[in-house]
C-alpha cells in the first residue's frame, strides 16, 4: 500500500480526482468497458482515483493515470470515433489511461481480452510500441525524474532560507508563485539564468480559483503532505536552469554550511 500511494503526485490536482472507488462504481464501470481491469490498477485507484503521478516512464510523457468516474479525465471516457481511418492499426480494445489526443498510453485488450498489455500509441504519426506485457509491468517501469533536483536539508522556515540564500548568492527572490503547482515557489535571476527553491511540505490538494469546481472541491484542500516522503517536512528542493552556474552556487552555500545534496541520492537510501 505504501508503494502504490508513493506513486501519485502531492498535492494532488482536485480536478482530476475522481470520487472514492467503490465496488459498484467499478461494476459499472467494467461492464461499460466490457472488460475486467488489471487488478494492480484497481488496488491504486482505490488508494487515490486518478490524478498526476511522481514517477513516470522514462522518455515519455506519462505524467498521469486516469481514475474512473464521472469527471474528465476517466477511464470510461472511451471513444475512437474521431480517430477511425485515420491509423492503419485495430483502436478497439485500447483504453487510454493517458494521453492528450495525438498520442496515447493504453491498456490493451487485442491480444488477450483478460490481462490488457500497455501500449503506447500515435494518431498523429500511425505507430505504435508495446511497453509492457502487463500493467505491473508498467507500473515496475516508473521511476523519478529528479535528476537535476537537489535538497537543502534544514530545519529553518523556507523564508529564513531564502533571505540566506540571497545573501549569499547576492540574489534577490521573486514573491512565491503557487498558481502552477499548487504551493509556493521561489524563483530569482542567477547569473544570467533561474534558480528556483520550494518547500516538500505541501497542501493536500489544489485548485485554482479559476477553474470550474472550485467551490466544490476547495475543502479537499486542507491538511498537509510531502511531496516526496523520503525527506522531511522542513527540507526543500532547490534546482538551476544552468549547470555551471550550480556548480558554482553550491561551492559557495556548502561553505556557508547550507546542507545540499542530490535529491537521488536521497531518494534511494
Amino acid at each position: 500500500m505504501t508503494e502504490l500511494k508513493s506513486i501519485w503526485q502531492k498535492p494532488i490536482y482536485l480536478p482530476y480526482l475522481q470520487p472514492e472507488l467503490t465496488d459498484e462504481i467499478l461494476e459499472k464501470a467494467e461492464l461499460r468497458l466490457g472488460y475486467k481491469l488489471p487488478k494492480e490498477l484497481i488496488e491504486l485507484l482505490k488508494v487515490q482515483n486518478g490524478g498526476y503521478i511522481r514517477k513516470t516512464l522514462e522518455e515519455s510523457l506519462n505524467e498521469q493515470i486516469y481514475g474512473i468516474g464521472p469527471h474528465f479525465p476517466s477511464l470510461t471516457d472511451v471513444d475512437w470515433t474521431d480517430y477511425e481511418g485515420w491509423v492503419s492499426f485495430e483502436l478497439n480494445g485500447l483504453i487510454p489511461f493517458d494521453g492528450d489526443g495525438h498520442w496515447h498510453i493504453c491498456l490493451d485488450y487485442r491480444k488477450n481480452n483478460t490481462n490488457p498489455q500497455v501500449t503506447y500509441i500515435s494518431t498523429e504519426s500511425d505507430s505504435q510500441r508495446l511497453i509492457a506485457d502487463t500493467f505491473s509491468e508498467y507500473l515496475s517501469q516508473l521511476d523519478y525524474d529528479i535528476e537535476d533536483e537537489l535538497v537543502i536539508r534544514t530545519d529553518k522556515a523556507a523564508e529564513e532560507i531564502t533571505k540566506k540564500l540571497e545573501i549569499i548568492l547576492n540574489i534577490k527572490f521573486e514573491e512565491p508563485d503557487n498558481y502552477a503547482h499548487g504551493y509556493d515557489q521561489y524563483r530569482s535571476q542567477l547569473d544570467g539564468s533561474w534558480i528556483w527553491l520550494s518547500p516538500n511540505l505541501v497542501p493536500n490538494g489544489f485548485i485554482r480559483k479559476d477553474e470550474d469546481r472550485y467551490e466544490e472541491l476547495i475543502e479537499l484542500t486542507k491538511g498537509t503532505a510531502l511531496r516526496f516522503p523520503e525527506l522531511t517536512g522542513s527540507d526543500l528542493i532547490i534546482s538551476f536552469s544552468n549547470f555551471q552556474v550550480e556548480k558554482e552556487a553550491v561551492k559557495k552555500l556548502e561553505s556557508n554550511s547550507i546542507d545540499i545534496q542530490p535529491l537521488t541520492e536521497l531518494i534511494k537510501k
